[in-house]
Order: C-alpha cells, then sequence, then structure tokens
C-alpha cells in the first residue's frame, strides 16, 4: 500500500486460523502500522475542513456545548474534499506519527464466492458485532464476509477512501477471494466510529448497500446529503450522555433535517432505558436491518466476481414511514407505521422504513425494546 512522498505500510503480522467446527472457515489478521493523516481528526485539524460550511445552519438553536462568544460552530460534517487536497496537505503538514492498525477478516466456509461485506469499525461495541454468532449466522446464508479494523489512524473514519479499497483488495488474494475488491458493503459504525459508517457513505454510497450510527457520539457527524438515497439506520439510547448533548430533541432534528431536506432513505430507533452501549436486546433491530437492506439493495444475480455491482435504487414510496420516538414522553412507545401513502403523520420527517415487515420490527422494538424471539 503506497502512501504520500512513497512511504509504504510495515506489514507485521498475517495469520491464517480454521475453525475446529467449520474446518474451511477463512480467518486473517493483518497490523499494519498507518500515519495518523489518515484519521477524521487530523483532517479536520489539517486539510480546511473544519467549519467548512459552517454557516449552513441545519437547525438554528443547534449549540454543542456552551460555545465561548464568537466561536464558530460546526453544524454538520458534510465537507467538500478531494484526494489531491488531503494530498496536498499531508505534503505541508506531514503525515504524523504511525500507529497499529489491526484488520481482521472472516469468510464463512462453502458459500462460494462472497457477494457483500459487513465493514465493521471496531471502536466501540464494533468487536462484538465482528465475533457475534448472528452475524456469522446471516453471513453463511447470506454468503458474506465479515471485515473489521481497529486502531486510531482509521478507527473514527478515515482519509482517503481508497484505503479500505486496498486492504480488501490485498484480502481478496490472500484469502483466495478476489472478488473482494467489487462486493458490495454494509457498514457499521458505533459511537464516533460514525465517522466512518456515515461520511464514507456520503461519497461511497454507489458502494454501500445500507449503513448503521450505534449510539453517535456527535449526532453532526450524521448529516451526509451525499448518504440520503442509502438506507441508514440511527439508534440512540434514551439515557445515553451523549444523547442528552445539547437535548435529545436536537440530536433526532438532525436525523429528521436530512429527512426533510433530503427526502433520506433513514429511520432512527430511541432504545428506552440504555446508555452509550448496545446490548443483547438491540442486535436484533440490527440484524433486520441487515437482512432486509441487502434484499432490497443488492440484485438476486449480483456477481462480484464479474465486475462492480450495481445495486437497486430505492424510492421513498416503496417503503413505509414511522412516527417518531418522543423525548418528553419517554421510554416505551407505540408508534404508528403504515406504507409510505397512507401515513397520516409529517411524512416529511417521519422514519423511513424498507418495507411492512422491517416497519413491524423497528415498531416492536420502540414498544417493547426488544424484538420477538
Amino acid at each position: 500500500m503506497n502512501f504520500p512522498h512513497g512511504h509504504t505500510c510495515l506489514h507485521l503480522l498475517v495469520s491464517l486460523t480454521a475453525c475446529s467446527a467449520f474446518a474451511a472457515e477463512i480467518e486473517i489478521t493483518e497490523i499494519l502500522q498507518l500515519p495518523e493523516c489518515h484519521s477524521l481528526g487530523w483532517v479536520r485539524a489539517n486539510a480546511g475542513v473544519k467549519g467548512q460550511g459552517a454557516g449552513n445552519i441545519i437547525l438554528d438553536e443547534a449549540k454543542w456545548g456552551t460555545p465561548a462568544a464568537n466561536q464558530v460552530i460546526e453544524q454538520h460534517w458534510d465537507w467538500d474534499l478531494s484526494d489531491a487536497q488531503w494530498a496536498a496537505a499531508v505534503k505541508q503538514k506531514g503525515e504524523g506519527k504511525r500507529e497499529d492498525v489491526k484488520f481482521d477478516l472472516w469468510v464463512p466456509d462453502g458459500i462460494g464466492s462472497v457477494r457483500g461485506i459487513v465493514a465493521i469499525t471496531g471502536h466501540g461495541s464494533g468487536e462484538t458485532l465482528y465475533k457475534h454468532a448472528e452475524t456469522r449466522k446471516i453471513a453463511r446464508e447470506l454468503h458474506l464476509a465479515i471485515f473489521k479494523f481497529v486502531g486510531n489512524p482509521m478507527q473514527r473514519g478515515f482519509w482517503p477512501r481508497s484505503l479500505l479499497y486496498d486492504r480488501l483488495k490485498d484480502f481478496g488474494v490472500k484469502s483466495g477471494h478476489p472478488e473482494l475488491v467489487h462486493a458490495p458493503l454494509f457498514l457499521y459504525g458505533h459511537s464516533n466510529g460514525t465517522g466512518f459508517s456515515a461520511i464514507f457513505t456520503a461519497t461511497e454510497g454507489a458502494r454501500v448497500w445500507g449503513w448503521v450510527s450505534m449510539r453517535p457520539g456527535t449526532t453532526f457527524q450524521v448529516y451526509q446529503p451525499g448518504a440520503a438515497q442509502v438506507p441508514g439506520m440511527v439508534i440512540f439510547g434514551e439515557d445515553d450522555g451523549f444523547f442528552a448533548r445539547p437535548t435529545k430533541e436536537q440530536n433526532m432534528a438532525v436525523v429528521e433535517a436530512m429527512r426533510q431536506k433530503h427526502a433520506a432513505l433513514w429511520h432512527y430507533a430511541v432504545e428506552p432505558k440504555t446508555g452509550h452501549g448496545p446490548g443483547d436486546k438491540t442486535w436484533p433491530l440490527v440484524f433486520s436491518f441487515l437482512r432486509h437492506s441487502f434484499a432490497a439493495r443488492v440484485p438476486a444475480d449480483a456477481d462480484p466476481t464479474k465486475g462492480p455491482v450495481k445495486l437497486n435504487e430505492l424510492k421513498a414510496e416503496t417503503g413505509h414511514l414511522g412516527q417518531n420516538w418522543n423525548a418528553k414522553t419517554g421510554g416505551y412507545q407505540t408508534l404508528p407505521v403504515a406504507p409510505f401513502a397512507e401515513f397520516t403523520g409529517d411524512k416529511a420527517t417521519a422514519s423511513w422504513l424498507l418495507n411492512a415487515t422491517f416497519a413491524t420490527d423497528w415498531q416492536t422494538f420502540q414498544r417493547d425494546g426488544q424484538l420477538a424471539k
């Protein structure tokens, strides 16, 4: 992998293991040292995007914490940054220190070619999702690979986008699944891992069939007009301190603004009586979204071995809508859902749900805090 000024990553470790229960499963781990210039924190500080577009107010009343007098508040992270501009900033500022980034790939046995990839940042709960038995069950059923990365240069989001594609190409060679370079993606990010799942989708939506922001640490990261037509899920925890900063209503309103201003194919859910981390009751809704978004977006005859996959485009009118959770009421709520044309609430801001079955799952989750077993 090549980086600015011809620097080459140090390849530290590659291991291949086979699980006893499924002898042909593939699991590869690789650790690379990457420079901090890839991290979104570095990009914000050095590549001319901090404050970019800050005058384009999403919520007039939105404030993050208590700003100093005359301080410009970043209302969103909808950046205009090219790879060439990033490379120029690296040349001027230097690439920064190098840190380990660990990459893991798991491919189930007996699936033939991989039809899609669940790509996870290990920040926060990503490790749990990567190893979860249900994630791997779904991967076997749908012929998916699971890919995870963790380490400061990448786990909260990264630049340029080719960093992920380069790793998938390399892992495709190592695993004997070269189709990984073209397989469509489902993205998961927890907390500031939203900097990966939402912001990557904003520029790479043609490759992404769906994405999740779990308990976003900074909800303004979610405001990504470029990602509007890719089905998105945002899950808040009712008692999460980040959800209350500055207010719950204002955090929810960022998603509602994306629905209203950009007709985003997104929904959000609020998990009652929970904090910043997902639990056993959270995952079934994520898995439902994973399954339904794959079925809706990835054509049945898609074959990444033949090249890039053209994903199905979805129309808002074909989905369902759900009334959003009320912060003043709090707790478990029975929220009306209906087909798009029949929904009687505010269609512009209501949560957009893929289909009738997923709408029922979303409604059940908001009413009971879990799906029926």
